[in-house]
């Protein structure tokens, strides 16, 4: 123990000395030489900082590029019904959603239907003498939830990169059809493909299994009516800013 602490004690005299030699080599420097230092020094210490400073600045994850949560978005577009093959059903769809969160969202979906029998339903009047009893779609309501478990990027051609998420729809409400005045009751699922083209507008395809019991002369039937669709978005605010910068 001994000898080591005999050991250790030049370099802590040195250690001691260090400022002394410092300064007195400072006195024998001519005034350019000690500018000189003084820059170095002082480059130094910018140098560091600047480092430091670039080291808070680093982002520690990449930010996304649009934000649904707590906004409102206004959706309006068309849809076709797939059902049905002796009918030609054309949709108007408008909707006002409220996204909680960044998975979860609630709303209200409406559609307006223009149906017609197609050539097919009136060769078989024409050639069978028949007149099939048919429903049409006329317009309908629901609440729904909506949940986004797939979120994703592309690049489109180069020119961008595209924010997207998939969505699943759960939805109860009624439908007026052609059969009779009343409403019916009904439920809807779907799924949908939401692509966030810019910052405030969202373009979305969507695919709605709509299940309605109609009851016809020859009884009551479980009546399914697919529906595929395209909607564009308006974000309500259209502007979002990040509660945490980094």
């Amino acid at each position: 123990m001994m000898l080591l602490l005999l050991a250790s004690l030049p370099s802590v005299a040195h250690s001691a000395e260090e400022p002394q030699m410092r300064a007195i080599e400072a006195t024998r420097m001519s005034p350019r030489q000690q500018r000189l230092q003084k820059r170095r020094r002082e480059t130094a210490e910018l140098a560091r900082k600047g480092a430091a400073e670039l080291q808070r600045s680093v982002r520690v994850f990449q930010q996304r590029y649009l934000l649904k949560s707590k906004r409102l978005e206004l959706t309006a577009g068309g849809s076709l019904s797939l059902a049905d093959p002796l009918i030609n059903t054309t949709n108007v769809d408008g909707g006002l959603i409220f996204h909680i969160g960044q998975r979860w969202a609630a709303g209200v979906t409406g559609f307006y239907s223009f149906a017609s029998r197609n050539d097919a339903f009136l060769n078989i009047q024409k050639d069978f003498g028949l007149f099939p009893e048919r429903s049409f779609l006329q317009a309908g309501a629901f609440a729904e939830v909506q949940v986004s478990p797939l979120f994703g990027k592309f690049s489109s051609f180069g020119i961008a990169v595209l924010q997207m998420d998939g969505y699943l729809i759960g939805a109860i409400g009624g439908i007026k059809t052609s059969v009779n005045q009343d409403i019916k009751p009904a439920i809807a699922v779907g799924v949908g493909l939401r692509v966030h083209t810019t910052r405030t507008l969202t373009v979305s395809l969507e695919v709605r299994d709509i299940l309605l019991r109609e009851t016809f002369q020859s009884g009551a039937r479980l009546l399914q009516h697919w529906l595929i669709g395209l909607k564009i978005g308006l974000w309500i605010p259209p502007t979002f800013q990040y509660k945490h910068q980094r």
